[in-house]
């Protein structure tokens, strides 16, 4: 059982590792490409329907004093926004901004929230708006209410799509570092099972990511032993060490038949495993770890007062 937990907790710590390597990059590309602000701009124009009111709303100074330009020049840049755009509305801001630019558009001026609806011209948007009001169409209160979890329900639906499609391009940049740095988990588990050093190394390593304590984990000692931990890893079979394109030309057209091609599709389900592994993200990783390290520091259950009371005068040779 031991053992067994051990390869689970070094396969574990290196997808962490590469997990949060991962993250990093798909961060530095939602950044350059403004996914975040373009993905809001989306849900809002579905939301507004009219370009008129979009370009209002966006063009609006409250919005303005959030909103910041995405990079420029960059390649990824084909669907980011072309002017500022926000990246993040709270709900209450969205229902003040979206009063007026109502107010302004149509030229309705003095009434409260359920009379500007009813006063609008036909369009989706005020049918949507009037559905949502339903019932309340008295109460500004109640009204403004239902178009502020109107945008949170939208927002929640949003955020999903988003943490799908982070999913996917964790997926491919997982692939790409695992061909890139030769990550075959397959190959890795089978190293931990046999290696006991390794199956050691690793574990060694997990306890130090696993900290919880956020005092214990900025110690200058924590970090050291980490960095030490994390330049000791060459026992693991990860990258292309001792690798020579030459003699490797050579090996595969003097051998070349199933070996060759049973090695490479052992690699190539390998790094599929570890890609699939990295895109379940960093924080799956470190939570998986804490568990099992939990498991295995689990010791017998301790004895209770009554078992204690009840053991010597039981056991043969006590006097009682």
């Amino acid at each position: 059982m031991d053992r067994v937990l051990g390869v689970a907790i070094g396969i574990a710590t290196v997808c962490l590792i590469f997990s949060i390597l991962a993250s990093h990059l798909q961060e530095i590309w939602a950044s350059f490409s403004a996914r975040r602000a373009a993905t809001l701009e989306i849900a809002l124009n579905h939301m507004l329907s009219d370009p008129t009111l979009s370009e209002s709303f966006f063009t609006h100074p409250l919005i303005q004093s959030i909103s910041f330009s995405p990079t420029r020049g960059s390649i990824f840049r084909r669907k980011a926004p072309k002017e500022a755009r926000p990246t993040y509305i709270a709900s209450d801001q969205f229902s003040k901004v979206l009063q007026s630019i109502l107010t302004s558009t149509s030229n309705i001026k003095g009434v409260e929230l359920p009379g500007l609806i009813a006063a609008l011209p036909d369009s989706k948007l005020k049918s949507r708006l009037q559905t949502l009001t339903l019932g309340v169409e008295k109460d500004a209160a109640a009204c403004n209410a239902a178009i502020e979890k109107w945008y949170d329900d939208t927002m929640e639906r949003i955020n999903g799509l988003y943490k799908r499609n982070t999913q996917v391009a964790l997926l491919f940049i997982g692939l790409g570092l695992a061909v890139a740095c030769n990550v075959n988990l397959l190959r890795v588990g089978r190293t931990l099972w046999t290696s006991a050093p390794t199956r050691d190394q690793l574990n060694a390593l997990a306890r130090q990511y696993s900290c919880s304590d956020s005092t214990n984990c900025a110690d200058q000692k924590y970090e050291q032993a980490r960095k030490d931990l994390e330049t000791n890893l060459n026992l693991l079979p990860i990258g292309y060490q001792g690798f020579h394109y030459r003699e490797y030309k050579e090996y595969v057209l003097t051998n070349w038949g199933w070996p060759i091609l049973g090695e490479w599709i052992f690699n190539l389900c390998g790094w599929l495993v570890a890609a699939i592994a990295v895109s379940l993200g960093a924080p799956f990783w470190f939570d998986l770890i804490n568990k099992f390290i939990n498991i295995r520091m689990v010791g017998q259950k301790p004895s209770t007062a009554e078992d204690r009371k009840i053991g010597p005068s039981t056991s043969p040779g006590v006097k009682t």
